[in-house]
């Protein structure tokens, strides 16, 4: 399984976690840039309910801040992560991960054939440790992986035929 990971970092500390990321393996990613705030930042202030004083209040107070974002595989996540926190200590920073069920690419070619990639989680007993565990399922064109999220046993099969509906 991937994770999406998010790393919400000052603009100052950007180079900083882009180069923890990159050290730690990481070949690509996206920035989007925002102003944030923190809770203390904001503690004390009484927000109006209306949207222009809510932007007003954020334009005025929040900082300028980046979110760095990148697609990993999930057993990699532990590395990158002690990296980014290795290199940002003693700076303020945020990390997200958030599992990713699908990924869904959408090529302009509408001439090129493609299939979905099925992901799918069923919690079951391990077939190599037979512990009740969730057993994560990737499902490919021509292939499929099962392996558990116990043991991190895994199962490969090869599907030898594919039906194709007529046109």
């Amino acid at each position: 399984m991937r994770v999406h990971l998010r790393v919400f970092v000052e603009v100052e500390n950007l180079g900083k976690a882009m180069n923890a990321l990159t050290d730690a393996g990481i070949t690509g990613f996206y920035l989007l840039e925002y102003k944030g705030m923190s809770p203390q930042d904001w503690k004390g202030f009484s927000i109006k309910e209306d949207p222009k004083s809510a932007i007003s209040l954020i334009r005025d107070y929040a900082n300028d801040a980046m979110l760095i974002c990148c697609v990993v595989e999930e057993e990699k996540t532990d590395e990158i992560v002690e990296s980014v926190m290795n290199a940002m200590e003693g700076e303020k920073y945020t990390i997200l991960e958030v599992p990713i069920r699908r990924i869904i690419v959408n090529y302009k070619d509408e001439d090129k054939e493609r299939a979905e990639t099925w992901l799918l989680e069923k919690e079951v007993p391990c077939f190599y440790c037979g512990e009740k565990a969730v057993q994560r399922i990737r499902i490919d064109l021509n292939k499929a992986k099962i392996w558990c999220t116990n043991c991190g046993a895994a199962r490969y099969y090869l599907i030898k035929g594919v039906e194709k509906e007529e046109q």
